[in-house]
């Protein structure tokens, strides 16, 4: 069920002076590709609406990158992060991502991401888990929500009909400094999951250098699955895969970003793998 249409809402184009009145937190993590993206023949900066909390309008960012042509239809994948406004890390993870695409853009060929750096701005601003009305927006999806964030993040999947979506998190009940990857059937453990993880593992301690990987029940028992979830839906067609990527809370900062980094770019690689796979079945 699709979440309702915001009291307030609007689509602008997204640029550095846009984010002169957000936090000094937001601007130090997109400044870098306001930057990127006034020079880039590849990345886009934009914005999918504006809402107003309280006294203050917030917007949503959302950066698209358009690498190369592949030899087939171009894939569309969503990046999401900062749906609970206390996980930066899936921001500048993001930002760092897409600064290297830019750089290495053979690194997307036949791709296209559309990535949301900072789902939850309100929260984001406050660095609390929920948003301004106090609400958890990942448990909001797909449920009739009047969360203004909600409306336009699913209205981007429905717009753009992903291939995959992949959610990231920080995992603070972390007592093992690993990374973690769920997702919802055996077929992406093998052929997504368990490449992201072998990658991002290298960048961290060594007493940290165990892997866990986590499957959730089919699509069919949608009431089990992990509320992070982002795609448990009827609603969308076809249906994406999904991926939620936790990162280590214990892990330093610089494991954190360049691990979480490294596993994007492994799913975008193992995902062309597994496709070209398929077609030559």
């Amino acid at each position: 069920m699709r979440a309702v249409i915001p009291a307030y809402r609007g689509v602008s184009p997204l640029a550095a002076d846009i984010f002169r009145e957000e936090t000094s937190a937001a601007r130090r993590l997109l400044a870098p590709l306001f930057g990127v993206a006034e020079n880039s023949d590849s990345l886009i900066a934009g914005s999918v609406g504006e809402f107003q909390a309280g006294k203050k309008l917030f917007q949503i960012p959302r950066f698209i990158f358009m690498g190369p042509t592949g030899g087939g239809d171009t894939i569309r994948l969503g990046f999401f992060a900062a749906i609970h406004g206390n996980e930066p890390e899936g921001t500048q993870a993001i930002a760092a991502l897409l600064q290297d695409l830019d750089n290495h853009p053979a690194a997307a060929k036949g791709c296209h991401i559309y990535a949301y750096p900072i789902c939850n701005p309100a929260g984001f601003e406050a660095a609390t888990r929920q948003n301004a009305r106090g609400q958890d927006l990942a448990r909001h999806f797909w449920r009739g929500s009047d969360q203004p964030e909600v409306y336009y993040l699913e209205q981007e999947m429905g717009v753009h009909r992903f291939a995959g979506v992949i959610s990231l998190h920080t995992n603070h009940h972390d007592t093992t400094g690993h990374f973690i990857g769920r997702t919802r059937n055996s077929l992406l453990d093998t052929a997504l999951v368990q490449p992201a993880l072998e990658a991002a593992h290298q960048f961290l301690l060594t007493e940290h250098r165990g892997i866990r990987e986590e499957t959730a029940p089919s699509r069919n028992a949608i009431r089990t699955m992990p509320a992070d979830f982002l795609t448990r839906t009827g609603e969308l067609n076809p249906v994406p895969f999904e991926i939620n990527l936790e990162i280590p809370s214990l892990a330093p900062r610089v494991s954190q970003i360049q691990g979480t980094v490294v596993a994007l770019k492994a799913i975008l690689d193992s995902y062309r793998t597994l496709l070209a796979t398929q077609q030559n079945i």
